[in-house]
């Protein structure tokens, strides 16, 4: 069985327990939640809603509810529930993360910057906060400042194998390969089996 034919199968029987418990929150959700899985999330706004009606201070279903309005790539919406996370749990990362993935997918770049820096602040122990922000930087090419963080991030979780290769990749471009395979070798160090750093250090030395 493969994994759509699996979340199909827990879609019919959620929907099965739905007709004797229709109101119930944590079965809407759950629907909900499969149909975003599957990529109908038309399907899964709808339940994730309902859910939310049922249940209008769970973060959890609020925040699913977002991220399915984000996926659909109706950012506003998106934007208007990941807000109302945050009135709840105002340091919700996740939320936070992709509240500055909306704006700059809706166009807000400014604000998606301002966000993603504030996460950095209120999170410093948090690697992935930098290595956002970092991506950020990189999508703007800003790379100085975007190489700044993804350092950020491996000297706040060493093992952070993506912060070195992007760190490798910028320094490739810019043909600062010495640098470069230095990065590359402290990502293999970590994830020896690596197929991107592998590749990209060979391009390195070639």
């Amino acid at each position: 069985m493969s994994s759509e034919e699996y979340i199909l199968e827990q879609i019919n029987q959620i929907k099965e327990q739905l007709l004797h418990q229709p109101d119930k929150p944590g079965l809407l959700h759950d629907l909900g939640v499969g149909y975003h899985l599957i990529g109908n999330y038309d399907e899964a706004i709808i339940q994730l809603n309902k859910a939310v009606h049922q249940s209008p201070g769970n973060k959890t279903y609020l925040f699913n509810l977002a991220n399915a309005y984000a996926e659909a790539e109706e950012y506003h919406q998106a934007i208007e529930v990941y807000y109302r996370v945050l009135d709840i749990d105002a340091a919700h990362i996740p939320a936070l993360n992709n509240l500055a993935d909306s704006y700059e997918k809706s166009g807000s770049e400014e604000k998606a910057f301002e966000i993603f820096d504030y996460i950095t602040r209120i999170a410093p122990d948090n690697a992935l906060s930098y290595f956002n922000l970092g991506n950020f930087l990189l999508r703007k090419n800003r790379h100085i400042e975007a190489i700044k963080c993804y350092r950020k991030a491996v000297e706040t979780e060493p093992g952070f194998t993506d912060a070195y290769y992007n760190i490798a990749w910028i320094l490739a471009e810019v043909k600062a390969l010495k640098e470069a395979e230095e990065y590359a070798l402290k990502g293999l160090e970590t994830d020896p089996e690596n197929i991107d750093l592998i590749k990209l250090l060979r391009e390195i030395r070639n």
